[in-house]
């Protein structure tokens, strides 16, 4: 008698679930295949790749398998499609630039890397979806050819030029409008400390990570995953300059992002504020408050790294007093607890390179001159592939720190060259004094509006 109750208290258990199965199919939301108003264009094993990985979520052409149409599935895939089209939409990419398709297809390979896409609840049901490691190197190879170096031509150069005569005589943007997320623009970044340099060769920009003096503290202390509260990270990009001789200076001043960690004020956005502001007039970047979830779906990839691309560059750069060097008060010092005047690449050499300067360097450096009573440390590095993006080079091991001073009483420049590891001065010849001291005192600012 209890089993046959309970036969039928199953049974009327199923019947019930039957029902409810059977009523959801009638909750459809819409999930149609609007026209395709410009597709992607690329060769044939480019395409296949990213149709077979990317199009059911990412274009108009989406196409479910039986196991996707039944609810509760076909839910949660109407949810999948409708967010990954707002992010990427192939079938509309008539309607992004050139430098946005490209910088589309560059993340997009990256979030394949490190297997944020396809996602992996949509692998699992869909093999054919799954990128390999040659499907990989097929895409990273065509990237390559979408970004070929370009010399500076005479348009770039004026441009450069223009926006730099302007900054020194302190004509950019006074009053910068907040993003509309509310994060406000914080002035005094060109005046935090370098936390790693980027060559981009992806999108033809070289960029400086700064880091205000709660991540240069955290650094320090080795508590960089997660961050502290109170982290703010500027980032800071402009065009480059690439000169016959294979050397990379900054050119056109492109933009600033900052990210501010705080885990409460920021808890719905990864414990992180974001912000951009573009061009030397400092315009917010977003339309509206939606630009953030473009901000957090190209970190995503970083969660394991409290959602940080940058790696540190070593700080261990010490340089000690030169005997030479006759100035009361001389000592060591630590050139990268200066602040930066500028930067270079020289894809000749592998190299990428930052000039810091003194109070004084930088201040009259900033207005056009250097003045008579500065020193300037250039610190170099080998260059090395970003383990976090492909598409740029990022600093390696130190491989020299040249040091000039303004001599005093007419005592003419000191300069100084050190090499290895631990750095060791390198005795240089007059004529290799002369050339550097020229190269040193010849730079000029990067625009830090």
């Amino acid at each position: 008698m209890a089993r046959r109750l309970l036969s039928r208290k199953i049974i009327r258990i199923l019947l019930v679930l039957l029902v409810c199965f059977i009523l959801i199919q009638f909750i459809r939301p819409s999930l149609d295949n609007p026209p395709v108003t410009g597709d992607l264009q690329a060769p044939v094993e480019v395409k296949s790749i990213l149709v077979r990985a990317c199009y059911d979520c990412h274009s108009n052409e989406t196409k479910l398998a039986w196991f996707d149409k039944p609810a509760p599935a076909y839910w949660l895939v109407a949810v999948h499609v409708k967010e990954g089209r707002e992010l990427l939409n192939f079938s509309h990419w008539d309607s992004l630039t050139a430098d946005q398709r490209k910088g589309k297809l560059f993340e997009s390979l990256n979030q394949i890397v490190f297997n944020e896409m396809p996602l992996s609840q949509y692998t699992t049901f869909h093999g054919d979806a799954r990128v390999s490691g040659d499907d990989i190197k097929v895409l990273r190879k065509y990237l390559a050819s979408l970004a070929p170096p370009k010399l500076a031509d005479s348009a770039v150069i004026k441009a450069a030029d223009e926006q730099y005569v302007k900054w020194t005589k302190n004509e950019s943007a006074a009053d910068v409008s907040p993003e509309f997320n509310g994060m406000v623009f914080m002035p005094d970044y060109k005046n935090w400390r370098p936390i790693s340099t980027s060559e981009r060769w992806d999108n033809g920009t070289m960029r400086l990570i700064m880091g205000n003096p709660v991540a240069v503290k955290a650094i320090n202390e080795g508590h960089t995953n997660p961050w502290p509260d109170g982290t703010a990270f500027a980032k800071v990009a402009w065009k480059q300059l690439l000169r016959p001789t294979g050397e990379i200076e900054p050119g056109e001043f492109v933009q600033v992002e900052i990210m501010v960690k705080d885990q409460n004020k920021y808890a719905n956005t990864d414990g992180w504020g974001w912000g951009r502001w573009k061009g030397d007039q400092l315009k917010p970047y977003g339309k509206d408050r939606s630009f953030v979830s473009e901000c957090m779906h190209c970190h995503q990839p970083m969660k394991n790294n409290d959602f940080t691309f940058s790696l540190p560059m070593d700080r261990h750069v010490v340089v000690q007093p030169d005997s030479t060097d006759r100035r009361p008060g001389a000592r060591e010092f630590h050139p990268l607890d200066w602040r930066v005047i500028t930067s270079r690449i020289d894809k000749s050499k592998g190299t990428m390179s930052i000039l810091y300067g003194d109070t004084n360097a930088v201040t009259s450096a900033r207005k056009g001159s250097l003045s008579d009573l500065s020193t300037l440390t250039l610190v170099t590095w080998t260059q090395k592939e970003d383990e976090h993006w492909y598409g740029a080079n990022i600093p390696s091991a130190v491989q020299s720190v040249e040091t000039m001073s303004f001599g005093l009483n007419g005592e003419g420049y000191i300069f100084s060259h050190y090499e290895g590891q631990p750095l060791q001065k390198k005795e240089v010849d007059a004529a290799y004094r002369k050339e550097r001291i020229a190269y040193l005192t010849g730079q000029r600012a990067s625009v830090m509006p």
